[in-house]
């Protein structure tokens, strides 16, 4: 079978994409900002843009009470119904949207609506739910086993891709959990009553065996919400955007290239965050992308940069070229306002003078319970992360 590297002529370009976020950018929250963006990315080219719908312990549009059972906060920096406008611009401006479910299971320790709801965490081997993933930032992880969790994040996808304007929508690495995890009684029962389990009951974290039941239950999560957006939505595709196949399923239980095989996404967006043009070409010749650009479109997501790590302008140059030669069809570029400035001038209306790219915009204080960092997560000797927070960066 072809690698990618010969679908397609090469000199088409790939179609470009970015993320927004909710830190370091105040996109989502002021709308002279929201006006620079949008302009922004129709001159550049872009044709997509990926929004947070669920980040920080926080929602960033309002679900239906009945579908957000566990009162999930909206994000007090949000005007009434910025998203969805947002969202609509987006579309009047030939973009495709796409829903980032960024959190996905986890959440901030200390979450208000997590109050007395211990029983809906998942634990390490030592009895404990918080996972750091920087020094200043503690996070917790839903138990994807319990049905209320798996009742929660179905209504609020269905009520997301229902009701707001969206081409996909997208979930990360996230949606499994870090293999540290799972040793909640809950858990731990299921696991024993397997002919496994009743042989190994309290496994190594790494075990293969414990790491393979653990992947099936992650899997068995995205194919209940494939199965509710067919039912409900089924023109909105289901977008997952992990790290590479290895890391992502031995790190954090989520084994996209099964979900491929298997029918349940509709496309990979490959995060391929690299510190050098060598590493991003071998993580391009992994036999999991060939093998999944035969089923499903494959992106890769680069870094563009972040505010305390810019990239050089030549380093993303040439990793634009390198993917665009090994023939894929789109490239996401984390972040926006990373992004931007490694293009072109930002127009200003008519009437006003053009003026360069300007320094991202520094969005309202975020309130006491909102998260004030990207999250991150802790990575294998020489692999970048993708978002920010003080200490390192999430792939």
């Amino acid at each position: 079978m072809p690698s990618p590297a010969v679908t397609g002529p090469a000199e088409a370009k790939p179609s470009l994409g970015v993320w927004l976020t909710t830190v370091d950018s105040a996109v989502l929250y002021e709308p002279s900002e929201a006006a620079t963006a949008l302009r922004f990315l129709q001159e550049q080219g872009f044709r997509r843009a990926a929004l947070p719908l669920y980040t920080a312990g926080t929602v960033l549009w309002s679900p239906a009470a009945d579908r957000n059972r566990l009162a999930i906060p909206l994000d007090p920096r949000l005007a009434p119904g910025a998203t969805a406008g947002l969202l609509q611009a987006l579309g009047r401006s030939g973009l495709e949207r796409v829903g980032w479910f960024e959190f996905g299971l986890m959440a901030p320790a200390g979450a208000p609506w997590l109050a007395g709801r211990d029983d809906l965490l998942l634990r390490d081997r030592f009895g404990g739910s918080r996972w750091q993933e920087s020094p200043s930032l503690d996070r917790v992880w839903l138990n994807p086993l319990l049905p209320e969790v798996q009742q929660l994040l179905e209504d609020l996808v269905v009520d997301a891709c229902t009701r707001l304007p969206l081409e996909a929508i997208q979930f990360d690495d996230h949606l499994g959990y870090p293999a540290a995890f799972g040793y909640d009684p809950t858990t731990l029962k299921a696991w024993r009553a397997t002919a496994a389990g009743q042989r190994l009951p309290t496994p190594a974290a790494d075990h293969p065996a414990w790491i393979a039941w653990r992947v099936e239950q992650v899997t068995a999560l995205l194919l209940r919400l494939r199965q509710a957006m067919a039912a409900a939505c089924p023109a909105v595709r289901l977008s997952v955007s992990p790290n590479p196949q290895e890391f992502s399923r031995s790190s954090y239980l989520a084994d996209w290239s099964t979900w491929v095989r298997q029918g349940l996404v509709d496309e990979v967006v490959v995060q391929i965050y690299r510190q050098n043009l060598a590493a991003l070409e071998r993580e391009l010749r992994h036999p999991s992308l060939a093998a999944a650009a035969r089923r499903v479109p494959v992106r890769i997501g680069l870094l563009a940069g972040l505010r305390s790590q810019p990239k050089e302008p030549a380093l993303l140059k040439r990793e634009l070229a390198l993917v665009r030669q090994r023939g894929y069809g789109g490239i996401d570029l984390f972040f926006y306002e990373s992004a931007r400035q490694h293009f072109g001038r930002v127009e200003a209306p008519r009437g006003e003078p053009a003026s360069p790219a300007p320094a991202p915009a520094q969005p309202p204080a975020p309130a006491a319970s909102a998260a004030t960092e990207l999250p991150s997560v802790q990575l294998p000797a020489g692999k970048l992360p993708a978002s920010q927070s003080p200490a390192s960066l999430r792939p």
